[in-house]
């Protein structure tokens, strides 16, 4: 079903599926999977709970770039400061650069007609599941490569099931997968707050099964200059040890390039948009089933 893929590529890009995938043998993948059933100890309906949640609150934060002048519903959830940081970042790296593409003419009535079906779509439930912990092979698919279609293109799947989208607003919210980031932006912000997620970073990182993605060209580079220097020096040796481990690090850097940099860039450039998780969200809109 669209709800489990969603939530297996959502939670494997925050676990970091791919890189986890590459660290590990195949030994290393059973002892990852007993790291998550000792502290990854959500139940699936948690994390739905968590999608639900973060689903909204990405949808709010576009819609709030989108006006030029706050008002209604939106202008009640954010403070002044916040709105203007919110409409310059989705302004200049979103909107005006969609348009541009698009050859969009009318940009206020674009500006209205996504807005109208954000608020609608806003209030939709899409994530619901059993309260039950997650199987043994459900974990192992947290810590595995993805699937290959974009986060955007699945949760709109689900979407357009129960509501059809303008074919503009649709694209709009798949240009430079600015759905699919948001989404994840803010379920990373949410269980970053929860104790059993951080205790599972922690054990993966004991285990040597995560590295900071944001390092992995520096590593890179330095192990290159490492192999040059034992080159020179005729330590074959070494050469033979360091070339082996610059292989697995080059495997990294492909897999970070391909699968984390855009959301790593996303988090980095909408990092006030965690001030939106100050606003119970739940209490402003009615979820429908």
């Amino acid at each position: 079903m669209k709800i489990q893929t969603i939530i297996r590529k959502g939670l494997s890009t925050l676990l970091s599926g791919s890189i986890i995938e590459i660290l590990a043998d195949v030994p290393g993948v059973n002892k990852v999977v007993e790291l998550l059933k000792e502290n990854f100890t959500f139940t699936a309906s948690e994390i739905a709970q968590n999608f639900q949640a973060s689903y909204g609150y990405a949808l709010a934060a576009i819609s709030s770039g989108l006006p030029e002048n706050q008002s209604g519903f939106w202008k009640s959830l954010f403070q002044a400061k916040v709105e203007n940081e919110f409409s310059q970042h989705l302004e200049r790296d979103y909107l005006l650069p969609f348009a541009e593409e698009q050859g969009i003419s009318d940009l206020a009535a674009f500006r209205q007609t996504a807005i109208v079906q954000c608020q609608e779509i806003i209030e939709l439930t899409l994530f619901q599941a059993d309260k039950k912990p997650f199987s043994e092979l459900e974990l192992a698919s947290f810590v595995a490569a993805s699937e290959t279609n974009s986060l955007t293109d699945l949760v709109l799947e689900l979407v357009q099931t129960q509501q059809t989208l303008d074919k503009s607003v649709v694209a709009f919210l798949r240009f430079k997968d600015l759905l699919g980031n948001a989404l994840l932006f803010f379920l990373y912000e949410q269980l970053r707050r929860e104790p059993r997620f951080q205790t599972t970073l922690a054990a993966l990182r004991r285990e040597n099964l995560l590295v900071d993605m944001r390092e992995v060209k520096d590593i890179v580079q330095s192990t290159k200059d490492k192999l040059n220097q034992f080159i020179a020096s005729n330590q074959f040796g070494e050469v033979a040890k360091l070339g082996q481990q610059l292989e697995r690090l080059q495997r990294l850097e492909s897999v970070t390039q391909t699968h984390y940099d855009q959301f790593l860039e996303f988090s980095q450039r909408f990092a006030d948009w965690s001030q939106l998780l100050n606003v119970q969200l739940a209490k402003e809109i009615k979820w429908k089933n």
